[in-house]
């Protein structure tokens, strides 16, 4: 593949770049609840940044998935501790923000961040960054910010490439394009997955990794989840819920329900998919994921929960609320909308 390709994205890449090779103490971090994208970003441009004689350290706002521990450096993710990481985040040079654009979305981690001095960079495909950055590469019209750090990677750091580089950016692409699926999917998104097999991704091992380690747990839960199934406003919507309780008497974990949600547009007609569950640490509240197909925005309606997202893969988590309120709040958001249109 072509840097020509990106010749767009070349100023900020040559900014980042910059910063990224004059600075000492590197951090790369990504959003609470980090997804694929989320991590394989992390881990693309991290391993990318130690193969160049770097040292970045990778510091999460809270655990990765372990159904992502195979992807290559994973053993150098660290999950956010004040009393261990805010010295080192107060005297970073760089830090990196990967896949998110506004600081509440690193949790604890946020104070931390907007209290360092260190130069902060955005590699980010979201809507509306918050101020406060001092380079971006962003773009909205990007399937996934895994995009965005080859992009980033081909134009300035080309000798980077590898195996361990490849594998958790086509991971990134793959997970945010719902194998894909979803509509920024474009040919360039295939040119630039096909590059990430030639530098050592291989498809098969990771779609194996990522989809044929169900346990048995989590697939009685689908179960479960998929027999109750609603459809709302004439079959355009489709919602599923979990309680917590169903939760634990599966002896599931809460990544287990990951992917739950992508069954609601499997129905025939269906235009917005619903998934609610009970948060599992306990609290009063509730996680909404949100998808769609074709023009009908979720993001809009994540935004007015408090969360956010893109047009058709969006989400939240409201807390101070009940299931079933949580329930009726969104469905009528959503009739709402629909009837807009």
């Amino acid at each position: 593949m072509q840097p020509e390709e990106f010749t767009r994205y070349r100023d900020a890449a040559r900014a980042i770049a910059a910063i990224l090779s004059s600075s000492n103490q590197i951090v790369l971090t990504t959003h609470v609840r980090p997804d694929g994208d989320a991590l394989g970003s992390v881990l693309g441009l991290g391993n990318a940044l130690s193969a160049v004689g770097k040292q970045p350290q990778l510091i999460l706002p809270s655990p990765a998935p372990p159904s992502l521990g195979f992807l290559p450096g994973s053993s150098a993710l660290e999950v956010y501790d004040a009393s261990k990481h805010n010295a080192l985040i107060a005297t970073a040079d760089a830090i990196v923000c990967l896949d998110f654009n506004v600081l509440d979305r690193l949790d604890a981690m946020a104070p931390a961040v907007a209290a360092s001095p260190a130069v902060r960079l955005l590699v980010d495909h979201h809507l509306e960054p918050a101020p406060g950055f001092h380079a971006m590469l962003w773009d909205t019209e990007v399937a996934s910010t895994a995009e965005l750090v080859f992009a980033l990677l081909l134009l300035e750091f080309p000798g980077a490439f590898s195996a361990a580089v490849a594998m958790p950016l086509y991971t990134g692409i793959l997970t945010d394009t719902g194998n894909f699926r979803f509509p920024r999917t474009t040919a360039r998104t295939h040119r630039i997955v096909a590059a990430l097999i030639e530098y050592g991704a291989d498809p098969v091992a990771i779609a194996e990794a990522l989809y044929d380690q169900n346990s048995p747990a989590r697939l009685r839960l689908l179960g479960q989840v998929l027999r109750q199934l609603e459809l709302h406003c004439d079959g355009a919507c489709v919602l599923l819920q979990l309680r917590r309780k169903d939760v634990l008497d599966a002896g599931a974990r809460e990544d287990d329900t990951e992917g739950f949600v992508q069954h609601t547009l499997t129905v025939a007609g269906a235009r917005v998919g619903v998934f609610i569950s009970e948060l599992l640490d306990g609290s009063d509240g509730v996680k909404v994921s949100l998808r769609s197909k074709g023009t009908f925005d979720v993001a809009r309606i994540a935004e007015e929960l408090g969360g956010g997202g893109h047009r058709n893969a969006a989400g939240a988590v409201v807390r101070g609320i009940s299931l079933e309120a949580a329930r009726q709040r969104v469905l009528a958001m959503i009739e709402a909308a629909l009837h807009a249109e």
